[in-house]
């Protein structure tokens, strides 16, 4: 992934993030509305002694209705930038941050003012600061969060050197106590600021990780299908057992037909070859487990385990395909043999830690190499076991069966059934 890709991955998260921030806020917004005014009905008095004038109360209304109100928009605004999938505008950025520590002070200073009275320094309203500059990490951006400190420790120690100055603070703490506060939200900026800037490094890392996995993944994909690959992940293992058909093809008489072309000429022979070939078998949803110079492997199962069908059509098609292009693309007659066999075998990772190849073996595999390899010998095209016609004669049952046959390197004997 290109550098200006990944910052485009980061920012288009940033964006999601940013909705989730104001929707938190929101959530906390909504509860203290909820609790300010449970408290004006069920406990007046408590609030007539605590609120000197009427305005003050009035005033922590109109605030948090006006924050919902503020973040409300912003929330809309950010849905639209969502849905044109475009970064957030570093203006937003600000303008969030600036807005978020403002509207809080706005209301501080005008309590305190009315009220005549520095007590409201330790109001829990202080506290709302705390998940704001947490929160401010969303953007991944030291900068934004340290600002973010900044600003909110400053104007707290302006509003504290004010209520000194100005009102009788002789019934509350030292002065130190509450600039010692202001330092520690500059703290916990420059803190939500690191946290930020290594969320952005891990984050980076994370989508190259799962890039990088994705095209490998991509890359293994092309050589098996998906459901292989799913089911390598879901085994946990290596290898896995599995019901197949398996389909052995070999290009007759390869080695005399090629061998006074040039390595070029020989790659595109096979090329043009191959390629409508592997077309068949991937329609029919097969697995080309291997690809040899003058031939391949195949293999044909599903969900639910093998499918002979598939195979069958499979190979059908391929002899459709040889004889078409036989009609239009070759100077010479490409003749190829096919040999089928079905059972359970094993596919997986064949290899050691340094290197390691899909593939599938078992004796269905071995058994359908020998198959394909005696159609030499029977002077046919089409060769498979009598389980796998079995499965399939249905859909051609003009099948000759040849009798009993011992396969080179397997003890019992194999009924095998020619097909034209």
């Amino acid at each position: 992934m290109q550098l200006d890709e990944l910052e485009k991955c980061i920012d288009l998260e940033i964006v999601k993030t940013e909705k989730r921030r104001l929707e938190i806020f929101l959530g906390i917004l909504v509860i203290a509305l909820i609790l300010l005014l449970a408290n004006i009905t069920f406990f007046p008095t408590a609030i007539s002694e605590t609120f000197l004038d009427n305005r003050s109360i009035m005033l922590g209304i109109y605030t948090s209705a006006g924050f919902i109100v503020i973040l409300l928009i912003s929330r809309w605004m950010v849905g639209k930038i969502a849905h044109c999938e475009k970064p957030l505008p570093v203006w937003y950025k600000y303008y969030s941050v600036i807005s978020d520590s403002a509207i809080p002070f706005i209301w501080l200073y005008y309590i305190i003012k009315w009220e005549g009275n520095g007590i409201f320094l330790d109001s829990p309203l202080i506290f709302i600061f705390v998940p704001i500059i947490i929160v401010s990490a969303l953007y991944l951006n030291f900068w934004i969060s340290f600002l973010n400190g900044v600003i909110i420790s400053a104007i707290y120690a302006i509003i504290i050197f004010w209520t000194f100055e100005s009102y009788d603070t002789s019934s509350m703490l030292p002065s130190i106590v509450y600039y010692t506060k202001a330092v520690m939200f500059l703290v916990a900026g420059t803190c939500a600021g690191l946290v930020a800037s290594e969320l952005n490094k891990r984050l980076t890392v994370s989508i190259k990780t799962q890039e990088e996995r994705d095209e490998i993944e991509s890359l293994f994909n092309k050589q098996v299908s998906k459901e292989v690959v799913q089911a390598l992940k879901d085994s946990g293992e290596a290898s896995f057992k599995i019901n197949a058909s398996v389909l052995f093809l070999d290009i007759r008489n390869f080695t005399h037909r090629v061998q006074f072309l040039s390595p070029e000429e020989v790659n595109k022979f096979q090329n043009k070859f191959f390629g409508p070939i592997m077309d068949c078998i991937h329609n029919n949803n097969g697995i080309i487990n291997q690809l040899m110079g003058d031939g391949l492997m195949a293999s044909f199962a599903t969900e639910e385990g093998d499918s002979p069908e598939l195979a069958f059509k499979a190979a059908r098609d391929i002899l459709q395909t040889v004889s078409q292009m036989n009609k239009s693309n070759w100077d010479q007659e490409i003749k190829v043999g096919i040999g089928i066999h079905n059972g359970e075998i094993i596919a997986g990772n064949i290899g050691n830690s340094t290197r390691q190849q899909f593939s599938i073996s078992g004796i269905p595999v071995i058994t359908a190499a020998r198959l394909e390899q005696m159609t030499k010998d029977y002077n046919c095209t089409w060769l498979v076991s009598s389980s796998f016609y079995e499965e399939v004669k249905h859909l051609k049952n003009n099948g000759s069966s040849l009798g009993l046959v011992k396969l080179k390197g397997i003890d019992q004997e194999m009924e095998i059934i020619k097909l034209a």
